[in-house]
C-alpha cells in the first residue's frame, strides 16, 4: 500500500516536472521568437531608414548638381550668347552699310538662330531649376509649366485646386510634388499619345493630393511591375514618395486614359513671407 501511494506521489511530481519543462521551453521558444521577430524588425527599420537615407541623398545630390548645371548654363553659356548676339549687332550694321543683300540676309539668319539659341537656354535653365517654385510656390511652379507646355504642344491642359490659398509647404515636399507633376505629364505626352491632361491639386488638414489624368492609351502598371518594364520615371516617382512618406496609385479610368494619385502628408513651411502675385497665375477652377 505504502508502495502504491509513493508510486503515485512519483508519477505526480514526475508528471509536474514534465509540465514545468515543457512550459519553460515552450517560454523560451516564445520568447525567442519575439526576440527574434523583434530584431528582425529592427534590422528591417534599419534598412529602411538607410535606404530612405540613400535615396534622399541620391535625389539632394541630383538637385544639386541641375543647379551647378543651370548656374554654369547661366552665367557662362548665358554670357558668350548675349556678347555674341552684341558682337552680332554691331557687324549687322557694317553689313547694312554696305549694301549686299546676300551677306544681310546671311546676318539676319544668324542673329535669328542665337536669339532662338538664347531662348532655349533660357527655358533648359528654367527646366533645371525651377525658381518660380521657390519664390511664388507650388500652385504657381505649375501653372508656368504648364504655361510653357501650351506653348510647345498642341495639347489642352487644365489645371484645378480646391483652394485659393495653397499654404506654403516644406520645400523637399514642393519640389516632391512639382518633380512628380512634371514626370507624370512628360510621361503622358511621350507615351499616352494623348490630347488631353487634367492636374488636380487637393490638399486637407492632413494630405496634400496631385491627380494627374490623360486621355492617352492608358497602361496596365501591374504587368508593367511583374514583367519588370517599370521606367526609370515611375521608379523616380516612387522614390520620390518614398522618402516623404507618401503614396501612389495608378488608375484606368472607364473613359480610358491613364490616372495617377499621389498623397503626401502635409509639411507646412515655417516663416514664409507672401509673394507678390505670379504674371502666370490666372482664373482656377475649384473642385
Amino acid at each position: 500500500m505504502q508502495n502504491s501511494e509513493e508510486l503515485k506521489w512519483a508519477l505526480l511530481i514526475a508528471s509536474l516536472a514534465m509540465l514545468t519543462m515543457a512550459f519553460c521551453m515552450i517560454s523560451f521558444v516564445m520568447y525567442y521568437q519575439k526576440r527574434r521577430f523583434e530584431e528582425e524588425k529592427r534590422i528591417s527599420d534599419i534598412e529602411k531608414n538607410y535606404n530612405r537615407l540613400l535615396l534622399d541623398t541620391a535625389l539632394n545630390s541630383e538637385e544639386t548638381e541641375r543647379r551647378r548645371i543651370a548656374q554654369d548654363l547661366h552665367d557662362d553659356i548665358g554670357t558668350m550668347l548675349s556678347l555674341t548676339k552684341l558682337s552680332l549687332n554691331q557687324l549687322s550694321k557694317m553689313v547694312g552699310n554696305s549694301g549686299n543683300e546676300k551677306e544681310d540676309q546671311i546676318m539676319k539668319k544668324s542673329q535669328t538662330l542665337v536669339e532662338e539659341t538664347i531662348l532655349h537656354v533660357r527655358r533648359i535653365t528654367r527646366d533645371l531649376v525651377p525658381t518660380t517654385l521657390e519664390r511664388f510656390g507650388l500652385m504657381e511652379a505649375i501653372e508656368e509649366f504648364i504655361h510653357k507646355l501650351e506653348e510647345d504642344n498642341n495639347l489642352a491642359i487644365t489645371f484645378q485646386a480646391n483652394t485659393d490659398d495653397f499654404p506654403r509647404q516644406g520645400q523637399k515636399l514642393e519640389l516632391t510634388l512639382y518633380r512628380i507633376m512634371q514626370e507624370l505629364v512628360n510621361n503622358a505626352i511621350k507615351h499616352a499619345s494623348c490630347t488631353k491632361i487634367d492636374i488636380r491639386l487637393e490638399i486637407n488638414d492632413q494630405m496634400i493630393g496631385l491627380k494627374v489624368t490623360d486621355n492617352g492609351v492608358g497602361f496596365d502598371p501591374e504587368k508593367i511591375k511583374e514583367n519588370n518594364l517599370a521606367g526609370l520615371g515611375l521608379l523616380g516617382i516612387e522614390s520620390r514618395l518614398a522618402i516623404v512618406a507618401g503614396t501612389v496609385q495608378y488608375e484606368k479610368p472607364e473613359k480610358g486614359g491613364a490616372s495617377a494619385f499621389a498623397q503626401i502628408p502635409m509639411m507646412p513651411a515655417t516663416d514664409s513671407k507672401p509673394e507678390p502675385l505670379h504674371p502666370f497665375r490666372r482664373e482656377r477652377v475649384n473642385i
